[in-house]
């Protein structure tokens, strides 16, 4: 079977995925991204190569004097039409739904009669759209969900999500998000004695260390976990920030050089098992946050956690035995959370254990006979005929 599959940037945590998916199904298996590069994510740009288990297109490098005079978006959605021209695919995959490339494969799969499914990470919780938009989305996210073969869901919430847009229970199919449990479990031990030197470095030998990996911007809400710091007297713990953005300066200006609060500056992703190692417990404080990786990479290696209850990943994998779940996002929240798991230290090691155990369950292997199981069960399903007028009324 010709499955083409489209994704929007080559990002560290699909590349295993995807190659996997590609060993694992007995599949002609094509990876189309949008571009190599996304400057807006924070990962750092990196070589791509044809693996054993799939070809990987590039589509907005295949006609750069198009990507030039029409941009990245549009030069991709021509190139991907082109693509679909050559191989004719038996079965298509799509990673999101609103971008224009995105676009071009789902209406190019209902307008063809190819079965199709479409992927990602949306979130019931945060689907806060109003207005035209909102009118807009849950047409097109109707039009999807009458006509796709398959809709692999990541987790609760993003089940929940599809539900909300009248997805059949047929279509839905558990594909779990997941990163390289052993890759960051085996670095992180490896990096012991590194993080070691760190703690030194820093004067954290003995304290208890939370750490925030992500990007410094506005929606990840760091500002509310430093003012939690500064509010708690103790002096048996610390924050590590590990990540650079644009509120980076604020953020420091608001620390106040405050000695319990440590930045460390951009990491990239190779050098994050050495932080996880350092810490104890991963806090992330966003309260919109689709999925949020972070949280089954610090599981993985062994770290408590503290979220907001509406955080895809968390709504799924943290609650009280590994962790605590925000409800507020107060300040008082979050300093109440990071008194309790940094004093008593013999729960916060029963918790780091049992995150340990419960991220084996969302591995990669499992992510990956999720989605076969969804595209083979259901690759004999052919997409309902015609899309609806955008201004038909909404039952």
């Amino acid at each position: 079977m010709r499955v083409l599959l489209l994704n929007n940037v080559p990002a560290p945590y699909f590349t295993p995925l995807f190659d996997r998916l590609g060993r694992t199904a007995d599949w002609k298996l094509t990876v189309c991204y949008t571009s190599v590069w996304n400057q807006d994510v924070g990962w750092a740009e990196a070589a791509q190569s044809q693996t054993a288990s799939h070809k990987t297109i590039i589509l907005d490098q295949r006609w750069p004097m198009l990507r030039q005079r029409l941009g990245s978006s549009w030069a991709a959605a021509l190139a991907l039409l082109g693509v679909l021209r050559q191989q004719r695919p038996d079965y298509v995959l799509c990673y999101g739904y609103t971008l224009k490339p995105q676009f071009v494969l789902l209406l190019w799969a209902m307008l063809t009669a190819t079965p199709f499914a479409v992927a990602g990470d949306a979130n019931y919780y945060t689907d806060t759209a109003q207005g035209w938009k909102r009118t807009l989305k849950r047409w097109w996210l109707r039009q999807i969900t009458r006509r796709a073969a398959a809709l692999p869901f990541v987790g609760t919430a993003n089940r929940l999500f599809w539900e909300s847009y009248d997805a059949r229970p047929e279509q839905l199919c558990e594909a779990r998000f997941a990163v390289d449990n052993d890759f960051f479990a085996a670095t992180s031990a490896a990096e012991h004695a590194a993080s070691q030197t760190l703690r030194a470095e820093w004067n954290l030998i003995g304290k208890t260390v939370f750490l925030f990996v992500g990007r410094l911007v506005k929606r990840k809400n760091v500002d509310l976990l430093i003012r939690a710091v500064r509010q708690i007297p103790d002096e048996d713990f610390a924050l590590v920030i590990a990540g650079s953005g644009e509120e980076r300066a604020a953020l420091q200006a608001l620390a106040d050089n405050e000695k319990r609060i440590i930045f460390a500056g951009h990491v990239a992703p190779n050098d994050l098992p050495r932080y996880y190692a350092l810490a104890d417990v991963l806090v992330l404080p966003a309260e919109q946050e689709p999925w949020g990786l972070v949280i089954n990479e610090a599981m993985a290696c062994g770290l408590a956690v503290i979220a907001h209850k509406h955080c895809g990943a968390a709504v799924d994998l943290v609650a009280g035995d590994n962790g605590v779940l925000l409800n507020e996002l107060s300040v008082l929240e979050l300093a109440t959370a990071l008194q309790q798991l940094s004093r008593d230290r013999e729960r916060q090691n029963a918790r780091k254990r049992r995150s340990r155990e419960k991220i084996q369950a969302w591995s990669l292997e499992a992510a990956a006979r999720g989605l076969v199981r969804a595209i083979e069960h259901s690759a004999t399903t052919r997409p309902a005929a015609p899309v609806d007028s955008v201004w038909q009324k909404e039952r």
